[in-house]
């Protein structure tokens, strides 16, 4: 489970997060459970609340900072919380760590990601004092109630939100880091398809540079020149050393790359830092995906926007002829009534009166008519991301998109469990009558069962399965043998391997597994009389 303080963009205003958190962009697409939930609000609909809520933080006029927080906590992937009441004490608990469990606040749980996860958007001015809540030490205090409440409620243990200091405590040893690429970039890729500079750099120039790095006879020059095959050079900034491109004002620190690239690493082992003025033909180049994916997305969106822009203008144009033409007519009406003789001042006023209101009332109308006709447009014209636009291609079967989409390495964690080709053997195929969604990481999720899933992340599947449920276990069997064949290797504790191959057993599935464990385990079971039993009595009653 992971806890996090989103920071505040722009004034802080609680619509604005409100309307983002119920995705009303998107019609509520990405809600999950129906889950909405508004606490120590007066009235009984969503909208009035949010109104409440603005008018109280307007009526604290000495704070200068933001009067609204967002929080969003996340449960592992495939893990989802087994009911709305245990979200709402999860919620509880959170707030009233930060002292905010009397403030109004707003909850919407999310299921667009392999992550169930929840926004908080908390009003930090108190409903009956008006005094903003400042929160000191904020990220501690929800560090330490995620650990709490991961203890009570999650069967999976994450390290990520835990101090390095209380792991160290436990015995546990992160891995060290190796200048990781901060969060905020890797946010933009997931959502773009697109790779940061600093990712480019590290998938594509990183070896190279370790080379350098490794080598004590290299010099300065020789970094100089690996950077230089890749258009880039190193640079002054400030107070450090950047890598920069040659052609584009485009730069990322050094030691973002990598930690030796620091201006003091770098002094320190050649003495005196010099920029390069080398003018070689650089080998590759930073820039956009070339690729017939992206070429095709280019074309769509271009199409779209000139569709757009062409379908607005005739619209404008048939709205405009219209709304003179009425004009028109009701100008001659009123003038005809105006020149009536036999009319007196009296009749003439209400007679004025009549067409008006149909003046106003087919304006109205024409009005709405073509603010749909707009709305359609608008809609249909939508630009997508390049990630958005593979989904798709995805969602429908092209495995070359789904490979395009699958580019950013993703790491099988310890914990995770896990069937996997013993070399490692990717397949871009999905099982379309089982897909719930495909992420914008290329993770396809597949509905197994209750509360069970596997997530299919090409290199492997991913299992999140209640424990009893043996028919979601078979499935998931059935499509990693479909996926890499009849010889899989198992990621997992011995009880999730043992679960395997009870199933294996239990419907006689003709599969063979790499991992030695496996075969200590099914010696224990042949030697283990209740295990004996338990299968014979499972093949019994499929018999039936």
């Amino acid at each position: 489970m992971i806890i996090k303080q989103v920071p505040s963009k722009g004034s802080g205003s609680f619509s604005g997060l409100s309307d983002y958190i119920r995705d009303l962009k998107h019609d509520g697409a990405k809600i999950a459970d129906d889950y909405v939930n508004v606490t120590n609000c007066p009235f009984s609909d969503i909208e009035s609340n949010i109104k409440h809520i603005e008018n109280t933080q307007a009526l604290n006029q000495r704070a200068k900072s933001s009067k609204t927080l967002h929080v969003v906590f996340s449960f592992h992937p495939g893990e989802k919380p087994p009911s709305k009441e245990i979200l709402k004490e999860m919620e509880h608990e959170y707030m009233k760590a930060l002292g905010l469990e009397d403030h109004h606040r707003l909850s919407v749980a999310h299921g667009n990601t392999d992550k169930f996860h929840v926004h908080i958007a908390v009003s930090l001015i108190h409903p009956e004092t008006l005094k903003i809540n400042t929160l000191r030490q904020s990220k501690r205090k929800l560090n330490e109630k995620a650990i709490e409440l991961e203890a009570k409620y999650s069967n999976v243990k994450e390290t990520n939100h835990i101090p390095n200091y209380i792991l160290e405590k436990q015995g546990i040893k992160k891995a060290a880091a190796t200048s990781p690429i901060p969060e905020q970039i890797k946010s933009q890729e997931i959502h773009s398809g697109v790779d940061s500079l600093l990712t480019w750099i590290k998938e594509e120039a990183l070896d190279d540079i370790k080379e350098v790095l490794k080598d004590p006879k290299s010099s300065l020059e020789d970094l100089h020149q690996v950077l230089a095959d890749y258009n880039l050079e190193l640079k002054p900034r400030g107070n450090g050393i950047i890598i920069a491109d040659k052609t584009r004002k485009l730069f990322v620190k050094a030691s973002d790359v990598h930690r030796d690239l620091s201006k003091g690493k770098l002094e320190k082992r050649f003495v005196e830092f010099k920029t390069s003025n080398i003018t070689t033909t650089p080998k590759r180049k930073f820039g956009r995906p070339v690729n017939e994916y992206w070429k095709r997305y280019q074309e769509l969106s271009t199409q779209k926007r000139s569709t757009k822009t062409e379908e607005l203008r005739l619209e404008k144009l048939a709205r405009t002829t219209l709304r003179v033409q009425l004009k028109e007519k009701y100008e001659a009406r009123i003038n005809k009534i105006n020149a009536d003789p036999l009319i007196n001042k009296r009749h003439k006023a209400e007679a004025r009166k009549k067409v008006y209101a149909q003046r106003k009332a087919e304006f109205k109308a024409l009005q709405e008519t073509f603010s749909k006709k707009r709305t359609e447009i608008l809609s249909r014209t939508k630009q997508v991301s390049y990630k958005e636009y593979l989904m798709e291609l995805a969602l429908s079967g092209d495995e070359g998109a789904l490979k395009e989409l699958r580019k950013q390495k993703q790491e099988i964690k310890p914990d995770d469990k896990v069937l996997i080709h013993p070399k490692k053997k990717v397949s871009h195929s999905i099982f379309k009558s089982f897909i719930s969604k495909i992420t914008k990481q290329g993770n396809a999720v597949y509905e197994v069962g209750k509360n069970s899933t596997v997530t299919d992340k090409g290199d492997h599947l991913k299992l999140s399965l209640e424990s009893k449920n043996d028919e979601a276990m078979l499935q998931a069997l059935k499509m990693a043998v479909a996926k890499y064949g009849n010889t899989l290797d198992i990621q997992g504790n011995n009880e999730f391997k043992r679960r395997v191959l009870m199933v294996t057993q239990k419907y006689d599935l003709k599969v063979n597994f790499a991992d030695p464990q496996i075969q200590k385990i099914k010696s224990e079971m042949q030697r283990d009389p209740k295990a004996k039993d338990q299968n014979r009595n499972s093949r019994k009653g499929m018999s039936r």
